[in-house]
């Protein structure tokens, strides 16, 4: 068993409510042009993606660099206007981060979104000061699924992987946090937890809501 000696957090997706924004937008975008089928079901494997990973994947559906990264900008726009009136927080978040900070354990986010645009909504909904960094998709060379963006958090939390508990929403980041040599607990939003990944996670909720009761039940940060 493994000592809990951090908590690695994604953002979109487990801690703030966005990513069926985010899936709003695209398929908004989408519809309008004829680069893609089913808009809203494609845009789900590139949960978890950075910025250059998105504009990337675009590519072999519209052919160009400067179209996909025209198409990540009008989506961007599109989820800001949403994001204005109907961005909000997961279910049990505040309980979730006061019970990780009651334990005495060290906690961050890493995300794939931009830290300028990281540090703004989770300032909005003020649980910014929870976290001891934030480590955001521009930080890192190669983002999720690659190992990167963990293996530099628990870096920077000066922790051994295996020590980082990493709670993630999508394939791309669990596929990271596993790479890593994290402990990976899944939490569910538009990609449900997959049978293949029982014998990599550690475990799967359905809300934050449960994540105060399953921490404690592992003895204060010891798995059991």
């Amino acid at each position: 068993m493994n000592l809990i000696e951090a908590v690695l957090w994604d953002m979109d997706g487990v801690l703030i409510d966005s990513e069926h924004l985010v899936q709003q937008a695209f398929t908004e975008v989408m519809l309008a042009t004829d680069y893609m089928d089913d808009p809203a079901q494609k845009y789900l494997e590139t949960v978890g993606f950075n910025r250059a990973s998105t504009v990337n994947w675009y590519l072999p559906y519209v052919g160009s660099r400067e179209i996909a990264e025209e198409l990540y900008s009008k989506v961007h726009d599109t989820y800001i206007e949403l994001s204005k009136t109907q961005l909000k927080l997961k279910a049990g978040v505040v309980e979730a981060l006061k019970t990780v900070q009651y334990m005495g354990i060290p906690q961050m986010v890493v995300t794939s979104t931009r830290t300028e645009v990281a540090l703004l909504k989770l300032a909005r909904f003020n649980i910014l000061s929870y976290f001891e960094d934030v480590l955001g998709g521009d930080q890192v060379s190669k983002g999720k699924p690659h190992p990167e963006p963990y293996i530099t958090g628990a870096n920077r939390l000066k922790v051994p992987t295996k020590n980082a508990l990493v709670i993630e929403d999508s394939e791309n980041g669990v596929k990271s946090g596993v790479a890593a040599g994290c402990m990976v607990l899944h939490m569910p939003d538009l990609i449900n937890t997959k049978l293949e990944w029982n014998n990599v996670i550690y475990g799967a909720l359905d809300s934050l809501e449960s994540f105060p009761e399953w921490l404690s039940s592992k003895q204060f940060g010891m798995w059991v």
